[in-house]
């Protein structure tokens, strides 16, 4: 294993820890409520958007991991809440998700709903307690927020369900703007300039219209993603994979142009293109 892949793999654990302990409620929690969010947090995932957090943190300057990790955690309760809606019958319908049954299934629909409106909900309290400067803070909120609000993955969703725009355009609101967003966040706690977030920001655009490029190819061959929109359903594997191996190259070309203190984000690409799941 490569000293990056050993750090990688080091932040999924640090990040497992966090959100373990994150989801230790209290009697003022009900049970079943607390369950359905365990489950849907807890289950296989690969963790990318708080890595992606993390490692700006440090590229940026960040010592203190106290500041970013209640965003690291956060940001992952918000992506579960985003893919528990995503597989309501009323959304994609999807029976299974990470391997085992989706939310709905293994519970019943009101309680999926309601753990997800629970993990968004609490995702913004880790935020405001998190220590450090209050400004920062502030800002990083404001990039989540914005990177999920109506303009971001809602608005995403709303026209994936419309059917009605472009598959780029979709994913670029559904996924690209929220990896973008963990990437920036974590620079912004770490103290990185205006510059560099703005750079930042197009590294992490290019990573998330990758990965949502390399996820339309593992679905490829599922019965499930029969008559759906995406890019190979649109653009057929060959120039999909094509596709992917661009912004993979300039997702790395930017994320090297900063520095080597950006040598981890720059090999989540190269992950991310050769992944299997």
């Amino acid at each position: 294993m490569t000293d990056r892949r050993w750090v990688i793999e080091a932040d999924r654990r640090l990040i497992d820890t966090e959100l373990r302990e994150a989801l230790r409620f209290g009697r003022d929690v009900p049970a079943r409520l607390a369950a359905a969010m365990r489950y849907a947090v807890l289950g296989p995932g690969k963790r990318v958007r708080p890595m992606l957090a993390l490692e700006a943190f440090r590229a940026a300057g960040g010592r203190n991991l106290a500041a970013v990790l209640p965003f690291c955690t956060g940001i992952e309760l918000i992506h579960t809440f985003s893919l528990i809606h995503d597989d309501l019958p009323s959304m994609d319908n999807d029976d299974f998700r990470r391997g085992r049954p989706s939310l709905h299934r293994k519970f019943d629909e009101a309680t999926a709903i309601l753990a997800a409106d629970g993990l968004f909900a609490y995702a913004f309290e880790l935020f405001v307690q998190a220590p450090g400067p209050a400004e920062r803070r502030l800002a990083a909120i404001r990039l989540i927020c914005h990177a999920v609000g109506p303009s971001g993955m809602t608005g995403g969703q709303m026209m994936d369900v419309a059917g009605k725009s472009k598959v780029l355009a979709i994913q670029r609101k559904k996924t690209a703007e929220f990896i973008a967003a963990a990437v920036v966040v974590g620079a912004v706690l770490g103290g990185a300039a205006a510059a560099t977030q703005r750079k930042l920001r197009q590294a992490g655009l290019a990573l998330g219209m990758l990965f949502q490029m390399t996820d339309d190819l593992l679905d490829a061959e599922q019965a499930s993603e029969a008559g759906r929109a995406t890019m190979v359903s649109t653009c057929g594997r060959a120039r999909t994979a094509s596709r992917a191996e661009s912004q993979a190259r300039r997702a790395e070309r930017l994320f090297r142009a900063l520095g080597v203190r950006y040598r981890v984000l720059a090999g989540f690409p190269g992950l991310v293109l050769h992944r299997k799941s």
